[in-house]
């Protein structure tokens, strides 16, 4: 089990062996593909993938893993015993866990200093402290109950290729009682929060869209019956500003029959290009450098100035 897991039981005779299927994808490697497939081929196919990790990615890890426990402890046990849990402390355990496993993997190379790590674990606080404050606004215990923390799916990624499987894992579900209502939730950490084109972002969206679908299919929830919501904490809040901030922001994205076919589509033209019916990468496939406008698929990608594996002049600008 994922360290810091939690599935209810009921829910894990629906659980699949990751192990046991042919091949896995992903939401990240989806993505990828949807924003530039030659990055996508030389990720996956050519498995040049530099290292990644950044104090963003860690401390969004250590977050997750502090919120999530208290979490499940308020749903499994009590809200008084969750609101005696030292968050700052928990979360200076996580970050400096992560932290080292990261530091490990690359190389024992640093990508930070004490001072960076102070300020992220002080903004990790003032998140925490606002959370315990207005907690009730956001999670009740009343009819309510915890279905699974990093509950993993394993399940078919396409109807027409039975050796592909979609593999990940929602950061939260819970269930309203009374209604059978599902709700997934994907907890993501930011700097400010998201702005109108993040929110508009429909692959950014299409996360919770294709795990509502793909969620539906393996524990046989109706899909009219789950919810799904993106749970945005900002580090940082405009501190001049006229009106109260919030430290959390919640963005539902559009999730209707319409939605759902696009996302379903997407994947299943993904999955077609990429494997054949045993799940093997199509290494001879061509796939495209797609920079798009103003180059803006480049501006992070780690190939970006390496004009060998991606020549400039291939690539195309929508």
């Amino acid at each position: 089990m994922k360290n810091g897991q939690f599935i209810a039981p009921i829910y894990k005779l629906s659980l699949r062996d990751p192990e046991t299927v042919p091949r896995r994808i992903s939401y990240s490697q989806w993505s990828t593909y949807e924003m530039c497939p030659h990055k996508w081929k030389l990720a996956y196919i050519d498995r040049l993938v530099p290292f990644n990790d950044s104090i963003d990615t860690v401390f969004g890890t250590a977050f997750h893993e502090t919120l999530q426990y208290f979490l499940q402890i308020m749903y499994t046990t009590s809200v008084t015993v969750a609101e005696q849990i030292d968050l700052k402390e928990l979360l200076i355990t996580n970050l400096r866990n992560e932290y080292k496993r990261a530091v490990e993997a690359n190389d024992g190379n640093h990508f930070s200093n004490p001072l960076q790590l102070a300020e992220y674990i002080n903004d990790g606080e003032a998140i925490l402290h606002w959370f315990k404050k207005n907690r009730r606004k956001y999670f009740s215990s009343k009819d309510y109950e915890l279905v699974g923390i990093e509950l993993d799916l394993c399940t078919q990624a396409s109807e027409s290729n039975p050796s592909v499987f979609w593999y990940g894992f929602i950061d939260l579900v819970i269930r309203h009682i009374p209604t059978n209502t599902i709700k997934l939730i994907d907890i993501k950490t930011s700097r400010n929060g998201w702005n109108q084109y993040q929110k508009a972002d429909n692959i950014k969206s299409a996360q919770l869209v294709a795990y509502k679908n793909y969620f539906s299919k393996q524990f046989g929830i109706p899909v009219d019956n789950i919810e799904i919501e993106f749970f945005i904490v900002k580090r940082k809040i405009q501190e001049d500003s006229m009106f109260p901030q919030k430290r959390i922001q919640q963005h539902i994205p559009a999730s209707g029959s319409v939605t759902q076919r696009k996302v379903n589509r997407m994947i299943a033209e993904f999955v077609d290009h990429c494997f054949d019916q045993d799940g093997e990468k199509k290494e001879d496939n061509k796939y495209l450098a797609v920079a798009g406008k103003g180059s803006k698929n480049c501006k992070y990608c780690p190939f970006k100035e390496d004009y060998e594996k991606c020549p400039k002049e291939d690539r195309i600008k929508q």
